[in-house]
């Protein structure tokens, strides 16, 4: 198994450190030759409004866009991955609010609750939150009843930053879904 991480911005070392250390090779993925051979891809946070602009002048857009590869979005890249509007890849029937959370100042560190009764040290940077999921989406994580994290099939999206702590539940849990 090999993951593609997008690096066109976000926490793209966090993500690599975090899936190298369960003892899976990465690629990282600025073109289109850099889709070779990968099992799925992780698209970090960011901004939305320019990570979308970078994948549409990349190219990369229209590959995502079509294929059926497996992505673990998180903050902006779960806003892209949602199907807000015709503008998002539409690989997971979820509905995101953008700024839910409020302004850069307003980030925050806060234990979130996980499926299975685990607790989960969320990073929320500017975050947005998941308002509505569609049919077959099963939330898998909550800020104050607040969906914050879901997965449908092979696509995992998250309003905060796993790669930014020490535990990998997240990456284990999507890459599970891989195999």
């Amino acid at each position: 198994m090999r993951i593609g991480i997008l690096s066109l911005q976000g926490a793209v070392s966090e993500h690599e450190v975090c899936i190298s250390n369960l003892g899976i090779d990465t690629v990282t993925i600025r073109s289109k030759n850099d889709f070779r051979e990968v099992s799925g891809i992780i698209m970090p946070g960011g901004e939305s409004t320019t990570l979308r602009k970078l994948l549409i002048n990349s190219g990369l857009w229209e590959i995502l866009k079509e294929s059926d590869i497996p992505i673990m979005g998180t903050c902006a890249g779960a806003i892209l991955i949602g199907k807000n509007s015709k503008n998002d890849l539409g690989k997971i029937d979820i509905k995101i609010d953008r700024n839910y959370y409020g302004r850069q100042k307003e980030s925050f560190q806060k234990k979130i609750e996980v499926k299975g009764n685990l607790q989960f040290n969320g990073i929320f940077i500017r975050a947005p939150a998941i308002t509505s999921i569609g049919n077959g989406v099963e939330a898998i994580a909550w800020e104050n009843n607040q969906i914050v994290g879901c997965m449908e099939k092979k696509n995992m999206a998250l309003t905060f930053h796993p790669e930014l702590t020490d535990n990998p539940i997240f990456h284990k849990m999507w890459l599970e879904k891989l195999s």
